[in-house]
Formats: C-alpha cells, structure tokens, sequence
C-alpha cells in the first residue's frame, strides 16, 4: 500500500465487502449487472455475469423494467442517502433455503450505478413487491429519560446504556469532538472486564479527515469481525478498465487494513459505530466494541441510525442549558456589579472594591483599562509599559478598530523579554482603538493533565511506515505555562462590561481629570453624560438667541415681537423639560429610560420645532420647505422627546448647509407607520460614512466644523427606536446633500379631545360611557402601546376586552374559548399571521359558534382597494386608523347582542 499518511487512504474505495453482505450494482441505462460482490453466488443458484446478466432475471419487476430501474436510480439520486427497499426474487433463481424470504436490502446511487445491497435478517419482513419499506419501528423505549440529569456526562452515561442494551456489545462509549477533532470519553457503559475508557482523550489522528467526512454521510458503520476476510467486487478495476466503485453509502462496505489492525490492537474483534451530527458537522460518535464476532442486523442499524440524531439534539441541547444557565448566572453578576458601582461618585475605585467579584465572574486575574489620557490598572496584571507593548504587538493596525484577541498563552519571545507578573492568557478588547480605548483582561496560566489512550503516535511509531498506534494504555500529558481558553460566553461579558460601564465609567474619571481648557475641546472629550447635558441644553438656546435678536431688530413691530416671543416660550418649556429629565438620558445606554406617551398630531409637532428654526435659515439665506400629507395623523410618543428629535435633524441641517442652499422638511403616513424626511444641500456624507452617522462619537471628517461630542444623532436614534420606530440616512456623497428618514407607528385612535398622556389614561381621568357595554372584544394588534391603548378606551366605556399580540394568537384564543367573546377587531398588517389571514381562517372553520363571529378590521390601510380587500376576506366592517373616537363607537355598537 504506497500510502505515507492515513489521510491519502481512499476508504470509500476499497472494493470489497465484508462476508455478511452482498452486493449488486446495476446500470440503469440497460438494466445489467455490472459489478457485484464476489459471494453472490453463495445465494443465488442462476449464475450471474457482470456485464450479460439482467436484474429482471433475478427480480419481479414489471414488464416496464427498464423505465422501472430509471425512475427508482433518479428518486434515489435526487433524494440523496439510502432507503430501504423490498425486492420480490423469482422462486428458481435461488439456492434452497428460506435466506430470500428472510433478507433485507437498502439501495442507493453511486455515480453512474444503482446499488443493491443484500444481508440475510433473523426478522421475517415478509416478500411483497418492490416498494418503499418505511421504517415502522417505535424507538421511543430506546431514548433515555434526561429530563432530571444536569451534566452532559449523565446524559452520555445514559446514551451508552440505552445502545449497549439495545445491540449488547461488551462496551459503548460515546465521543465528543473538540476544535481539533480530538476526541474525549464524555460517557460509557461497558463489561466488567472491559478497561473503562471514560475520560480518556483520542488523538485525531485516529480517525483521519475522510474518515470523519465519510463518517458525516454515513451515520452507522457495523463492522462484524476483524479477523473474517473481506469479500472483492467483481470484475476488478485491473481486469475491466473500469472506476472504482464510491460506496461512501454503503453498510456493508469492506474494511481498511490499518482500522482492521487498529481494532486489532484495542483488543476487539467487532465494532459498531453511530455518528453524532449537528449543523452538518461530526459533533461526536458513539462507538461500541466486542470481544467477539458480532453482527447488528441491517434493521437494527437504521434504527440505530435515526436515534443517532435524536442522541445529538439530547447532547448538544444538554450543553447547551448547562451553558446557558452558567452564562446567565454570570450576567446577573455583572449587572449586579455595573450596577452598584455606576451609582457611586467614584466607579473606577467602586470597581477596585467589588474587584474579586468582577475577576471572578470573568475568570480573569486582572484587566487594564485604557483610555487616551490615562489607564486602570486592576488585580493582577502586568506594568502599563508592558500592556501598551502587549496592545501594539496583538492589536494590529490601529488605523481602523481592530478585532478583539484571544490568546490562552502569549508567545515565547513575549514571556522571554517582558515582565509578565505571572500572566499568560490575555484577551484584548478594542472598545474604539483608533481613538486610544480598549481594554486587556489576563489570565494566569493552570497546571493540567489530559489522560490519552495512549502514548501520542508521533513519538510511539516515530520511524515506521503507515501503521496503526499500538498502544491504547492511559497516558499522561501534562500541559504547562497555559491559561484557559477564552469561550464566546467570555467576550460577550467583556463585552456587555465595555458597553454597560467603561463609557460611562471612564468618562466619569476623565471628567475629573481633564482640565477646564481641554473641556472647552469637545472633539477631544469622549464623556457621554456630559455631552448629553452640553448637546441638550445648547440646542433649544440657539432658537432662544435667534429669535431674540430678530425682535430687537425692531422692537416696534408688534406682530414680530410676540411671534418672537411665543417661541421664545417653547424653546424654553422645551430647555426647562430636558433639564427635568437630563439624567434620564444617560439610562438610554442600559435601556431604563422612561417616556411619557402622548397622542400626538406629528405634523404639527414638526411644525414647532421648524417655527423655531426660520429666523436661523432667514439668516444664512437658507430656504426651508414645509410640505405635509395627512396632518391629522396622530402617533403614541413622548412629545418631548419627539420634538427633540426634530430639533436635532433641523440642526444638523442648519449647520452643515452652506449659504443660499435649501431644507426640505416632508412628510406622510405610510400604512401603519408615519414617515417624514429632512432633506438639505449642504455638505453631504462619503459613502464609507453613511453607515456610522449613528455611532457615538461619530463626527465625519476632520475637516467638518465640529461641535458637540457627536452624540446627537446617536441618542435620536435611540429615542426613535424607543418609540418603536427606525431612523436612516442616504447620501449621494460629499457635496450632494443629506437625507434623514424617520419612522413612527401610529396611534390607533384618533380624538378630537386634547391629547392625554397614558399615565392618565390608566389612572381613568378620560370621561367613560356605557355605550359598548354588553360587548366581549376580542382584540388583535400587533403594536403594543395601540394594544394597551385600545383596552383602555374601550373598557372606558364598557367593553370587556381581551389582547393578542397577533393573528395567530388571537386564532388559538377563539379555538379554545368562542364562548368568552361576542365581537373580534383585528388589525390587518400583523407579522406571523395577518388580519386576512385571521379572518380567513374564522371564516373557513367549520364551528359555528366561530365562523359566523362579527368581525371588524382596524388598519392604516385606508384606500379603497384595501377595504374591499377586507370585506372580500370575511370582515363584517372596516374602520380605517387613526380613526375618530366617536365613530370607532359607532361602528362598535352596531354589533352590541
């Protein structure tokens, strides 16, 4: 065998069988015998000649058996995998014996060829003609009840017991894989006089890259007795010319002489093996060993084969609980701490008290902590000299924001030529390196030992040819000088540290730090608390000074003079309302920041915020366009925060459009949402910008006119996405101007009533009626502020109501209770199950108590086409939202019993 890795050997070619199977591999072009395994004879009493003789000889096929054998190879190909089949022989074709009425057989494609493999079965699975055989076989006795069991080592203890029972095998031991495809025992059941190999580790090298390949497309691989000869295909490749066969599919394929003797050498004279696969990766396998000869019948290994995949989920959704819990514990740790040290006046030394905790909850020793004009160092770690060496020599390039690093042993020259302080692991995290933040968590290296079965191949059989190793005794090898590695659970902690509290914390003591002539560079500060006050308070004051000064240019006009002294007052209630709620914004960061619903006319809101705005454009010879479709729309928000969001945008265009340009304010509902734009001629935005405007810190090039900290932005997106809407920008580049879109939801009620905040709503101060009383609603609406809404409106004036957040929970509602309800409003634009959808489904049900319900569809979908597609679908009514108060009643009541 001219073979120098185990890697190059071609095992699904290896041309032979073992004895208990036969094989038959047909050309579906002509319906011949091509290639078969040399013991077919032993069965069939017709002799067969590869290439002469036909399939229809020895099988009942019909009369169409050429068509017949072409349709089964195309199925088969196109569906993949193998299949069980029941072949029907003709009586004089075999020897004597009942072996034909005792047989089973699998088929599947392998290149140009059908293949047909045979192997005589203890279980009578009757003849009949050809057909698919499903497997009907109930597995459930077979899976192991671990429900109760919290490790992943007693649910493999208890995976080995359940095959060892079912097959009875000496031993059954059951693999995971790691990275490198080395292998560890997680669980066993084996014969007292077996050598129990749980907790052992197996090097990769014993199963070679094809071999875990092939064992991925096929699951289960029986091997019956190491010692019995192998059975060749005839004709061979020598003596025909022909390809070798690819039997990757079979389940009786011939073995390699180097597994042969591998199995030799662990003392086992039969193997049987199921593949444990996840995502299409060999997560791990389930091998079992026998001192003596022994064969699982084919039926058995497809069973074997289907619970294999139920094995996986088992394990791997084990794994994954006990992740998942230890993770969680972890995170609520850390929000613990974050937590207590984001309130006290001093973080940096809050952390150095809760240190341990902190250390230990990242399994580190220590972390650095680096800004640009100072570092933290805590716990055990190394200088800062040496941290920032560290940083330049893993970091890469700090142009642009680098990719975090995880080293569980930092490189030899590092720990030759450096004062580590007993460090060897490290992870750096580059919060923004390009602006000098990132911070460096250490571990110190951990003394283990990992049990092999036996000693590493490379030193045991240095100097031979291809063979197997020889040895399979407990070995020792110890691994020295090296942390632990750094799972994905550790960088998302690190992570949710870093955003939770570094900016926050490391701002706070910059502040404290920097003197009052870098405060006055505000590119150069990156404290989010303060530039949210600056930002906050600067913007209302512009309108405040502009407005002033265009009054004082003539104080005798007395029109201009209160019109300038009316927005004067809103632009101060507006400064006086942010300063109230100044410390709310640094809660948009950990998503605790509380808004105060309002019915809002959003139009008219972005009329405000634009009045305060004219005497700016007037004064850069800026022309501002106000241009509105559907001004008595409403929304749900926080009127404030609304307008502050306006602002902002109108800011922005103000400032970065030159002289002479234009600002184009729009807007218009679109479905159930409201859509405006600011739109102006100014500077623009590069390509490679437009995606980062709402970052924080984001300020564009250096060449722009910088104010503020670049938060602005930032922080109006997330008071938009706090509203459940979304904001975005186009550009066609520098020079071309800038776009910003904004989505809102709508309300879902109209009122001609001034708008009340849903703080008062809840506490019943809206005037209440009896006029729906007598209806039970079911409600179904996606939005949920226009789901509390509605139940609040509607039981104020009588209704009982029930929520669902959707069609299809609102289906499951009526199914079990229809008699809890007499009316069902429906939006129609809902996710997993729309308000057609719904309906149709009310509609089609074949209880009357449900299909005859009243129905009426509330939605922004207000053009004729859409209520007639509402009423088409199964509606008793249509109301279109936002709608007014009284005629939402109206329509209601039409429906009361």
């Amino acid at each position: 065998m001219d073979i120098k890795n185990c890697e190059d050997e071609k095992i699904h070619h290896i041309e032979s069988v073992q004895s208990f199977g036969y094989l038959l591999a047909i050309s579906p072009d002509n319906e011949k015998i091509t290639v078969m395994s040399a013991n077919v004879s032993d069965i069939f009493a017709t002799p067969i000649t590869p290439n002469e003789t036909y399939l229809s000889d020895l099988v009942e096929i019909p009369e169409t058996s050429l068509e017949h054998i072409n349709a089964l190879y195309s199925k088969i190909k196109e569906t993949g995998g193998r299949h069980s089949y029941e072949w029907k022989f003709k009586n004089e074709i075999y020897h004597e014996g009942d072996w034909h009425q005792l047989v089973n057989s699998v088929i599947y494609a392998s290149g140009s060829y059908l293949i047909i493999e045979l192997e005589p079965s203890p279980i009578l699975s009757g003849s009949c003609s050809a057909k698919w055989t499903p497997s009907d076989t109930d597995i459930s006795p077979l899976l192991p009840s671990i429900f109760d069991l919290t490790t992943m080592e007693s649910v493999a203890d208890k995976i080995a017991s359940a095959i060892r029972s079912f097959i009875d095998f000496d031993r059954v031991v059951v693999y995971q894989f790691d990275e490198k495809f080395d292998g560890e025992v997680i669980g066993e059941d084996c014969h007292p006089e077996m050598v129990p190999f749980k907790g052992l580790k197996f090097p990769s090298t014993d199963i070679p890259a094809q071999a875990r390949a092939l064992y991925v497309q096929n699951r289960v691989r029986c091997i019956y007795d190491v010692d019995e000869p192998t059975i060749p295909l005839t004709p061979s490749i020598m003596g025909s010319g022909r390809k070798p066969l690819d039997l990757s599919m079979s389940m009786v394929r011939g073995v390699s002489p180097i597994h042969l003797q591998y199995l030799k050498n662990m003392g086992v004279r039969a193997s049987f093996s199921m593949s444990l696969i996840f995502e299409n990766k060999l997560w791990g396998m389930v091998a079992c060993h026998n001192r003596a000869p022994k064969y699982v019948e084919q039926r058995s290994r497809l069973i074997c084969e289907s619970l294999s995949q139920v094995f996986t989920w088992q394990l791997h959704g084990k794994d994954i609980e006990i992740q998942r819990e230890s993770f969680q514990k972890r995170q609520r740790d850390l929000n613990n701490i974050i937590s207590f040290v984001t309130n006290e006046a001093n973080p940096l030394e809050a952390v150095n008290a809760r240190q341990d905790s902190l250390l230990a909850i990242m399994r580190s020793c220590g972390v650095a902590l680096v800004t640009p004009n100072s570092h933290y160092l805590i716990g055990r770690t190394p200088s800062f000299e040496t941290v920032s060496h560290l940083f330049h020599n893993y970091s890469g390039n700090k142009s642009t924001d680098s990719q975090s690093v995880a080293l569980s042993r930092v490189s030899d020259d590092i720990i030759e030529n450096f004062k580590l302080n007993g460090i060897r692991g490290l992870f750096i995290s580059p919060v923004s390196s390009r602006h000098g933040y990132y911070t460096m968590w250490f571990r110190e290296p951990i003394d283990k030992s990992i049990r092999w079965a036996g000693e590493d191949a490379s030193k045991s059989d240095k100097g031979k040819s291809l063979t197997p190793r020889e040895s399979f005794d407990t070995y020792l090898d110890s691994v020295v000088d090296e942390s632990i590695s750094w799972s994905r659970d550790d960088e998302t902690l690190i992570e949710g540290f870093e955003q939770l509290f570094i900016p926050y914390a490391l701002g706070m003591k910059s502040s404290l730090d920097i003197q009052v002539s870098k405060l006055e560079e505000l590119d150069k500060a990156k404290d989010q608390f303060l530039a949210s006050i600056s930002h906050e308070l600067r913007t209302p004051l512009n309108s405040i000074m502009g407005w002033t000064d265009l009054a004082l240019m003539d104080t005798t006009n007395h029109e201009r003079l209160v019109e300038a002294l009316n927005v004067v007052k809103r632009a101060s209630s507006t400064q006086a309302a942010i300063i109230n709620d100044i410390l709310d914004m640094s809660r948009i960061i950990s998503g605790t920041m509380k808004l105060s619903i309002h019915t809002v006319t959003i139009s008219e809101s972005i009329k405000d915020v634009a009045k305060q705005f004219e005497a700016g454009f007037v004064s850069k010879n800026i022309s501002l366009t106000t241009l509105f479709k559907d001004e008595t729309t409403t929304i749900l928000a926080d009127k404030v925060r609304i307008k502050q969001v306006i602002h902002n945008l109108l800011a922005n265009a103000l400032k970065f459009t030159p002289k002479g340009g234009s600002v184009t304010v729009s807007g218009k509902r679109e479905h159930s949402n409201y859509k405006f734009f600011v739109r102006d001629t100014g500077k623009g935005i590069g390509e490679e910008h437009v995606n980062h405007v709402f970052e924080r810190f984001f300020q564009g090039k250096a060449t722009h006119n910088k104010q503020g900290l670049g938060l602005g932005l930032s922080i109006v997106k997330s008071i938009i996405e706090m509203h459940g809407g979304n904001i975005w920008c186009k550009s066609e580049g520098e020079g071309m101007g800038a776009t910003f879109y904004v989505t809102v939801p709508i309300a879902p009620v109209a009122s001609h009533t001034a708008a009340l905040p849903t703080s008062n709503i809840i506490e019943g101060n809206t005037s209440h009626s009896e006029r729906l009383k007598g209806l039970n609603i079911l409600v179904a609406e996606d939005e949920e502020d226009a789901r509390k809404f509605l139940k609040l409106f509607l039981e104020s004036h009588g209704a009982i109501v029930t929520l669902a957040k959707n069609g299809l929970v609102a289906w499951k509602i009526l199914n079990e209770c229809p008699e809890a309800f007499n009316l069902l409003l429906s939006d129609v634009g809902m996710p997993e199950l729309d308000g057609l959808g719904y309906i149709a489904k009310v509609r089609n049900s074949e209880r009357t108590e449900i299909n005859e319900f009243n129905a009426v569809a509330l939605t922004a979908y207000a053009y004729t086409a859409d209520r007639v597609k509402a009423l088409k679908a199964g509606f008793s009514n249509y109301v279109s939202k936002p709608v007014d108060a009284e005629e939402l009643l109206t329509v209601l009541e039409m429906y009361k019993p």
